[in-house]
């Protein structure tokens, strides 16, 4: 049996379409064969599947996990020697914590390939 639904992230779907791991790849056609894939509003614009609502009750959660890590737990990225800015990083960590408090209203694990980004969330 496949287990499910899960919530993908974007980091998720970009590593499923790169991967040539044979047994990913089988885990997510019987996925895909029960399930569609679902996203946050939050990641529409870099993915396609059932868009799952930031509603008023994921925008509370997402405010709790701001309260509660208040800071990005990951460094500023870098490209091309420049470092992300602090408002960069802060978008980032807040659209990150958007899509955590999305899986966990909906109670859908998230699938993601961004465990620093996650980590400190855990869903």
């Amino acid at each position: 049996m496949v287990p499910g639904p899960f919530l993908f992230d974007t980091s998720a779907e970009s590593w499923f379409a790169r991967t040539a791991d044979p047994q990913a790849l089988d885990w997510l056609r019987r996925y895909l064969s029960r399930h569609q894939v679902r996203i946050s509003a939050v990641t529409v614009l870099n993915g396609l599947g059932r868009v799952w609502p930031l509603d008023a009750a994921a925008a509370l959660v997402a405010g709790e996990i701001m309260a509660l890590l208040p800071s990005p737990p990951t460094p500023p990225r870098r490209s091309h020697r420049l470092a992300e800015s602090h408002q960069e990083r802060l978008a980032r960590w807040r659209f990150d914590g958007l899509i955590v408090a999305t899986a966990l209203v909906a109670g859908m694990p998230l699938v993601h390939n961004n465990a620093p980004g996650f980590e400190a969330s855990r869903v």
